[in-house]
């Protein structure tokens, strides 16, 4: 909400200044305007007729956050073929990771890089994190239209430089390249949509990307294992190529462009001061011009940002895996993290004016804090739950789609109890992931028609803690109903949460800031992801080794430790205590999933309980 200014009547002598509203500078209302938007304590108070200064307010609300122009929306044909060429390009990223998954033993080979192969998923991964933020920034510079048109070009060729790959090393950089296409056309797409859709059309919109997600995880190593089969690997890369192409030209032709982007003062402030410091003032470029845009992009921001990123992520990928944790290198780089994630706080509170990569003022919106909570802790028991090994990419894969690239919880119960192939416990959590496609559509639907994203956001979670909950107790006679039945109420807490939180912040935030708070809660479900495996990880590491101990001490530890095939090698006297400690070291995976749930939607009680029925052009918040 925002403060009105009030103003007495102007003076006889000011009256005919255009840069004069009673008296006072226009420019500065408007810097007042931005400085004061957020500020958790400001109301907005509506003036009774008559009363005295009434002809004069100046909302600063509708002068921070005009509603988008009413020709930018889209509708009927025009807003289906838009949003299908949209959903085609994420359908893109989704696969990206479960298509290679088949393909990954077959590139080992052919590269004898076996020691190399995490890193063709890891640097994906790495440079999506990196990036989401930095991309949400640079949508409130440039148009949006051609950040998204320039993501998916990037993405091109990135895949084109995987498919042409000579080596594994360039196999890799061609994978960090289209892991940067791939965070900006995510950010890219929630922020279009919310620029071409009214507010009230969004949920079922964005409730489709969840069971593209969930589609994606099914139809990916499908379509890797028949391309490795029986064509080349190489065409798990090349397929992006004539999609993302499909999906460049219509965009193209549909999406209007927003035109000259209004800078504010601050912005324009900013940027003069940066080429006056590094030309010694000699050269100031228009503020309509690319090269001035460039110079409001916060440089240092993304340094530290992608620093901070990095050391997090590999310190989570090596952590217990190639290095112990408390080995020198895995300490100095989360020493490094936090280090570099101190400096980049103080970078951006003090020194970017509140427009850098991360806005600290979003903290003080309470819907901010809150979605960031929960879709935090929504991939954290997710992901920790799918993936019990601490293997980084993972954190990635229901974003883009679950795939196979490491071992899954939920399978493992079926390859360690009923002997179950990988490629068998596969299929058996396809009822997880069609209850995730079902509930991600259906809340979005839902919250169409209705108007209301509160109640899911915050009861959905105890689903998901229901469905964990009962997942903690199976065991080594239980039927196989109840892991399906199980699997299908987990899930289904899990898919109507997936988006509900974006659905939240564009529905209490100013349309300029779509773009970056979005971002943000993307950025939020990527590190609740990585650090939900390497808290399960940990757990159940620690979980099976005392078990292992405790039940078949005369079990070959390190054998039945590192792999659950060897489970069926062994003297059939062994195999009972085994296969008791791995389900006791799930189990203790799916209450971490319960308490990730509780506090899911206690930190949902933060987000403002508003019906998005009936509301402003835009989304702008009431």
């Amino acid at each position: 909400m925002l403060v009105p200014v009030m103003i007495s009547q102007p003076p006889a002598s000011t009256k005919e200044d255009p840069t004069l509203v009673g008296g006072v500078d226009k420019s500065s209302l408007i810097l007042e305007s931005f400085e004061r938007r957020d500020s958790p304590c400001s109301e907005k108070r509506q003036l009774e007729p008559g009363e005295p200064g009434r002809s004069s307010e100046i909302a600063l609300e509708e002068t921070a956050a005009p509603a988008p122009d009413e020709s930018k929306i889209l509708h009927g044909r025009r807003l289906f073929a838009a949003f299908v060429a949209m959903l085609l390009s994420v359908l893109l990223i989704a696969l990206d990771q479960t298509i290679i998954a088949p393909a990954l033993p077959v590139i080992a080979s052919r590269f004898d890089a076996l020691d190399q192969i995490s890193w063709i998923a890891s640097a994906y991964f790495l440079t999506q994190t990196a990036f989401l933020l930095i991309y949400g920034s640079l949508l409130t510079i440039f148009d949006r239209k051609y950040v998204y048109m320039a993501s998916v070009t990037w993405f091109e060729i990135g895949s084109l430089f995987c498919g042409v790959a000579p080596s594994v090393k360039f196999l890799i950089f061609g994978r960090a390249v289209a892991g940067i296409g791939a965070a900006g056309i995510f950010v890219s797409v929630l922020s279009i949509i919310g620029e071409i859709t009214r507010l009230g059309d969004r949920p079922k919109l964005l409730g489709s990307f969840g069971a593209v997600f969930g589609f994606s995880s099914v139809l990916g190593p499908l379509l890797g294992g028949a391309f490795t089969d029986h064509v080349t690997w190489r065409w798990c890369f090349y397929i992006n190529l004539p999609v993302g192409a499909i999906s460049l030209v219509a965009i193209w032709f549909i999406v209007p462009s927003a035109g000259q982007l209004e800078l504010n003062p601050a912005q324009i402030e900013r940027a003069e001061a940066k080429f006056r410091r590094y030309t010694s003032g000699k050269w100031i470029p228009s503020s309509e011009s690319f090269v001035f845009k460039l110079g409001l992009i916060d440089y240092v921001g993304a340094v530290l940002l992608l620093g901070l990123v990095t050391c997090l992520l590999l310190a989570i990928q090596w952590g217990g895996d190639k290095y112990a944790w408390k080995s020198s290198i895995v300490i100095g780089l989360l020493c490094g993290f936090v280090g570099i994630a101190m400096v980049f706080v103080v970078w951006e509170w003090k020194f970017t004016s509140g427009r850098g990569i991360l806005p600290l003022r979003f903290f003080k919106n309470r819907t901010q804090v809150g979605a960031c909570i929960s879709a935090c802790f929504v991939f954290w028991s997710m992901l920790g739950v799918i993936y019990y090994r601490k293997f980084v990419v993972s954190a990635v894969q229901f974003l883009t789609g679950v795939a196979s690239a490491a071992p899954l919880a939920v399978p493992l119960l079926f390859q360690a109890v009923k002997h179950h192939s990988a490629t068998r416990s596969g299929i058996d959590i396809l009822p997880f992931m069609l209850a995730i496609v079902f509930s991600a559509a259906a809340s979005g639907l839902t919250i169409s028609l209705s108007g209301n994203y509160w109640n899911i956001l915050v009861f959905g979670p105890w689903l998901r803690c229901v469905g964990a909950g009962l997942l903690y107790t199976l065991h080594e006679r239980s039927p196989s109903a109840k892991y399906i039945g199980y699997q299908i109420l987990f899930g289904l807490g899990v898919g109507m949460v997936m988006q509900t939180p974006v659905i939240a912040i564009q529905s209490n935030v100013n349309p300029e800031d779509l773009p970056q708070t979005t971002a943000l809660v993307s950025f939020a479900q990527l590190l609740g992801g990585v650090l939900g495996i390497a808290v399960c990880g940990t757990v159940f590491a620690n979980e099976l080794s005392s078990g292992l101990k405790k039940y078949a001490p005369e079990a070959p530890f390190k054998l039945v430790r590192d792999s659950v095939e060897a489970i069926y090698t062994l003297p059939v006297e062994q195999r009972a205590g085994v296969i008791h400690a791995y389900v006791l070291a799930v189990d203790k995976v799916f209450l971490v999933a319960v308490v990730c749930g509780a506090l899911g939607s206690l930190g949902a009680l933060l987000v403002r309980n508003k019906n998005i029925k009936g509301r402003a052009l835009g989304g702008v918040a009431d």
